[in-house]
C-alpha cells in the first residue's frame, strides 16, 4: 500500500488523470445516440465507387451492359432531399435523389435523373445499455425505389443481414467518419446482389412544421 500510495504521489496531474480514468470501471451508455425526429442523410466520405459521392447503392439495379452494372445515389445532390423519420422502433428512410448508372466519375447522362425512394424498418431496437447505437434484425422490411424519369420502373428492395445506425461499439465512428451513420445491406429481385447497401451519414435534424389547427 505505502509503494502504490508513493508512486501515486509521484505522478503528474496529468497522469494521474489518466491512471484514475484506467482504473475506472466503463460506464454503460443510458441515451441512444439519436433522439427521436426527422434528420437529413448525406453521403457518406467513404463509398468505394466514388466519385460520384453516394448514400445508397444498388448495383445491377438494371441490366445495361450484360456484366456488372454499378448504380449509386448522390444524397447531396442540388435536386436531392432525402430524410429519415426515427422513432424508439422504427427508421423510415424516404425522399428524392439524383443518381443512376456510375460510369467512373459520373453518371450516364441517358441513365441518370431523379428517383424517389421510400424504405421502412419497422424492428429497430436500441443496444442500450452495452451500446447507445440502432440495430435492426433479420425481419424482412421492405420499401421501393422509383424511376421518376424515362420508364418509370418500381424496384421492391428488401432488408438483407441487419441494418445499423450509430458511430459503433467504440463510439469513434463507422469507416472514417466521426459522427453517425447509417449502414446496412439490400436485396431486390430474387437475391442480394454485391454491393447493394445503404452508406449514409445522418446531419441536422430537421424541423418539420406541426399541421396547423384553424378555428371555426
Amino acid at each position: 500500500m505505502y509503494f502504490i500510495k508513493k508512486s501515486l504521489f509521484g505522478l503528474s496531474a496529468c497522469a494521474l488523470s489518466l491512471f484514475l480514468m484506467a482504473a475506472a470501471p466503463a460506464q454503460a451508455d443510458t441515451v441512444p445516440v439519436l433522439d427521436p425526429g426527422t434528420y437529413q442523410l448525406h453521403n457518406h466520405p467513404d463509398g468505394n465507387q466514388a466519385p460520384p459521392s453516394y448514400g445508397l447503392r444498388l448495383d445491377e439495379l438494371m441490366n445495361v451492359s450484360g456484366g456488372h452494372d454499378v448504380f449509386t445515389f448522390d444524397f447531396d445532390h442540388a435536386l436531392s432531399d432525402v430524410r429519415m423519420d426515427l422513432t424508439a422502433t422504427s427508421a423510415h428512410i424516404y425522399g428524392t435523389v439524383f443518381g443512376g448508372l456510375d460510369v467512373g466519375s459520373a453518371y450516364s447522362p441517358g441513365l441518370s435523373g431523379l428517383w424517389a425512394i421510400d424504405f421502412l424498418y419497422n424492428d429497430l431496437t436500441s443496444l442500450l445499455p452495452s451500446d447507445d447505437d440502432y440495430s435492426h434484425g433479420t425481419s424482412n422490411d421492405s420499401g421501393t425505389i422509383t424511376q421518376l424519369f424515362g420508364a418509370g420502373i418500381v424496384k421492391t428492395l428488401n432488408s438483407y443481414m441487419g441494418f445499423r445506425l450509430g458511430d459503433t461499439d467504440n463510439d469513434l465512428g463507422y469507416r472514417g467518419f466521426a459522427g453517425i451513420s447509417g449502414w446496412g445491406w439490400l436485396s431486390y429481385g430474387s437475391k442480394h446482389i454485391d454491393s447493394s447497401d445503404w452508406l449514409f451519414t445522418v446531419g441536422d435534424r430537421v424541423n418539420v412544421p406541426e399541421p396547423q389547427t384553424y378555428l371555426t
